[in-house]
C-alpha cells in the first residue's frame, strides 16, 4: 500500500494517479478505466465526484468523453506533488535508482519538476556520484514503458559538479534556480557538495 491508497479509496487513488501524474494529458473514459483496473461505470462515478469538486474537467468529442486534471484548482499543485512523490514518476525512479551503487544525489529537473510537463515531455534526471551512464541507463530501462515518458539521465561526479559551480556553468546555475524533485538526497546535501 502506498500513501495515496492509504489516504483515498483505491478507485479514487488510481484516478488521481492517472490524471495528476500527467496533468496536461486528456484521457478517454474507457482508457482511464482500463488503466486503473476499474469498470467504466466505477470510473465514471469517481470522475463525476472529482468533477463536482472541481479537480477534474471533461471534454466531449462526439460520443467520447475525455478527462484531465484541472490545473486551475487551488489544490492542484499539492495533489500533483503527492501523486508524484508516492505513485508517479518520482516513486518509480527512486525505486529504480535505489539498486544502483555510487549515487550520492539524484533529482528530476525541467518541466516535470516544475509541473509544466505535457504527455510528450521527457523526464530529465541529474545523478551526482561515481555511478556513470553505464550503471544508470540499465536501471532506468524499464521505467519509460511503465510511465510513458522517455527518461534522460545526466551524470556528473561530485568533482565535475563542484568545478561547474565554481565556473558558474549555465546548466548548473539553471538547475540550482529551478524546482527539483528529489530522488536521493536533498537541498542540504547539494549545498554541502559545493
Amino acid at each position: 500500500m502506498n500513501t495515496l491508497t492509504a489516504l483515498f479509496p483505491k478507485a479514487r487513488a488510481e484516478t488521481l494517479r492517472l490524471l495528476f501524474a500527467q496533468p496536461g494529458r486528456e484521457i478517454y473514459l474507457r482508457d482511464l478505466a482500463r488503466l486503473a483496473g476499474l469498470t467504466p461505470a466505477a470510473m465514471h462515478r469517481e470522475l463525476a465526484f472529482l468533477g463536482k469538486i472541481g479537480l477534474v474537467r471533461s471534454r466531449r468529442d462526439g460520443n467520447r468523453l475525455y478527462f484531465q486534471a484541472d490545473r486551475t484548482h487551488p489544490v492542484h499543485s499539492e495533489l500533483r506533488g503527492l501523486v508524484m512523490k508516492t505513485t508517479g514518476i518520482t516513486a518509480e525512479l527512486k525505486q529504480a535508482l535505489s539498486k544502483v551503487p555510487g549515487i550520492d544525489l539524484a533529482f528530476i529537473f525541467g518541466s516535470v519538476a516544475a509541473g509544466t510537463d505535457r504527455a510528450e515531455s521527457d523526464v530529465d534526471v541529474l545523478v551526482i556520484g561515481s555511478a556513470g551512464l553505464r550503471k544508470i541507463t540499465p536501471a532506468l530501462r524499464g521505467v519509460p514503458s511503465r510511465l510513458e515518458h522517455e527518461i534522460n539521465p545526466v551524470c556528473m561526479t561530485p568533482d565535475e559538479w563542484r568545478q561547474k559551480r565554481l565556473r558558474k556553468d549555465v546548466f548548473v546555475n539553471r538547475l540550482l534556480s529551478e524546482p527539483r524533485l528529489w530522488l536521493k538526497g536533498g537541498d542540504d546535501e547539494l549545498g554541502k557538495l559545493g
